[in-house]
């Protein structure tokens, strides 16, 4: 799943610089964050999110890959 960062100009507590990130929906082409966790293989290392308009539909995922 990709992960989008986006560092701030505001300094944190412990004197870093804070840094906003969202995780990106998995389903192909589609740009909104990912709210929900589908699954993860700990043997493969891999993982799925998606979004809430794709998480009622987990099936087009797996259609279109």
């Amino acid at each position: 799943m990709p992960r989008v960062a986006i560092k701030t100009d505001f300094v944190g507590p412990d004197g870093s610089h804070e840094e906003l990130a969202e995780y990106i929906c998995d389903s192909p082409g589609c740009p909104n964050v990912a709210t929900q966790a589908l699954g993860c293989s700990r043997e493969l290392g891999l993982s799925a999110a998606v979004c809430d308009e794709h998480a009622a539909r987990p099936n087009d995922i797996r259609a279109r890959a």
